[in-house]
């Protein structure tokens, strides 16, 4: 519908809040892992993955069918039936994250707020929410993400300089040429975490094609690059590569004591507060992406019944489909990461590429 369409820049506001989620339960922690006190250069190394998996998404977008957004053009790429099943594939991983991401943000504000609370009251609550949100409007939905991007932006620009002055720049220096193999690996976290952004994608049917947008995302991606280096720089500073492989959420204790006078005597409670409206994007885009899948193969018409079949089977893959807290954590940081590489960056990029060798052959 008209009234339904968005632009590029709410997309990427979109992207922004919700990568904030994921982003302090793994980061730095995944990339000191491999890399040691280079690890925040995972993120710059990831940069040339990351500029080619936009240049992959200009191209699939710019080639869909009106209306279509990204599931129309990975049918263009890999045929009707051969779309249907990356589709498929996309939807239900899709679903798997939404129910994963659930329990893992219920799980992250009961660890660090509430803990004697039962952790199914916030899982249910925040699925309850994210429910309510995917029956709505995308636009609403929208607007409501550049909001967000904008009260998250400034916690995290606050957090990381008042982190500054905790810091010991000693702790990611020197850095010798055996330590950069482990950098280089570290991108693969960086990279599965960007690989979430195949969701927002999938809103591209609704998106006003412009010819700014191409240039939008190519700054955005050099963008995010260098805040996730700078992010995971702080970290390490503040407490080096071994202490922060012990910590659960390193960027909330680098919060824990700053304090600003006169304003917030506790930064670490108004950063944990904002962080819900990371994990209200994350879901939203999950849901929402799932859905433009659901309304493709409907023709592109949304149905009342949707929302109500996503959200139950989100429920039941996180609830049903990981039995404790160690696995979900294992999951989230291991095979969620090589998961959504294959769905985020491996499979948008050969789209691409063969969408150009068949307008190649075209021209000939």
């Amino acid at each position: 519908m008209k009234t339904d369409n968005i632009s590029m820049r709410q997309v990427l506001s979109l992207l922004s809040a919700a990568l904030l989620s994921p982003l302090i339960l793994l980061l730095p922690g995944e990339t000191v892992a491999v890399g040691g006190r280079a690890g925040w250069l995972s993120a710059l190394a990831a940069l040339p993955v990351a500029l080619l998996v936009g240049w992959a998404f200009r191209r699939l977008l710019g080639a869909a069918p009106a209306g279509t957004g990204l599931a129309g053009a990975l049918e263009l790429a890999f045929g009707r039936w051969g779309g249907r099943v990356v589709t498929l594939v996309y939807l239900v991983w899709g679903l798997l994250l939404l129910g994963w991401n659930t329990r893992w943000c219920a799980f992250r504000f009961l660890a660090t707020t509430y803990r004697n609370a039962p952790l199914k009251l916030f899982f249910f609550i925040l699925l309850g929410v994210t429910l309510w949100i995917g029956r709505g409007k995308r636009v609403a939905f929208l607007r409501a993400a550049e909001v967000f991007a904008l009260a998250l932006g400034i916690a995290l620009v606050l957090a990381l300089g008042l982190g500054t002055l905790k810091t010991e720049w000693g702790n990611i220096a020197p850095i010798w040429i055996e330590d950069l193999p482990g950098a280089v690996w570290g991108a693969l976290p960086v990279l599965g975490l960007l690989g979430y952004g195949v969701y927002a994608a999938f809103l591209g049917g609704h998106m006003a094609g412009r010819p700014e947008n191409g240039r939008q995302l190519t700054r955005w991606i050099w963008g995010a690059g260098i805040l996730l280096a700078v992010f995971q720089l702080v970290c390490i500073a503040t407490f080096g590569p071994d202490l922060i492989e012990r910590m659960d959420i390193p960027f909330f204790m680098m919060v824990k004591d700053v304090r600003v006078p006169g304003a917030f005597e506790r930064v670490e409670s108004l950063v944990m507060a904002l962080w819900v409206l990371a994990d209200l994007a994350l879901l939203g885009m999950l849901f929402f992406g799932c859905r433009s899948v659901l309304e493709h193969w409907n023709g592109g018409a949304y149905r009342e019944w949707m929302p109500w079949v996503i959200a139950g089977e989100a429920m039941a893959a996180g609830l049903w489909t990981v039995p404790d807290a160690f696995r979900l954590n294992w999951l989230m940081e291991k095979a969620v990461t090589v998961g959504n590489v294959c769905v985020g960056i491996l499979l948008p990029v050969i789209g691409a590429i063969i969408l150009y060798i068949k307008e190649i052959r075209r021209t000939k």
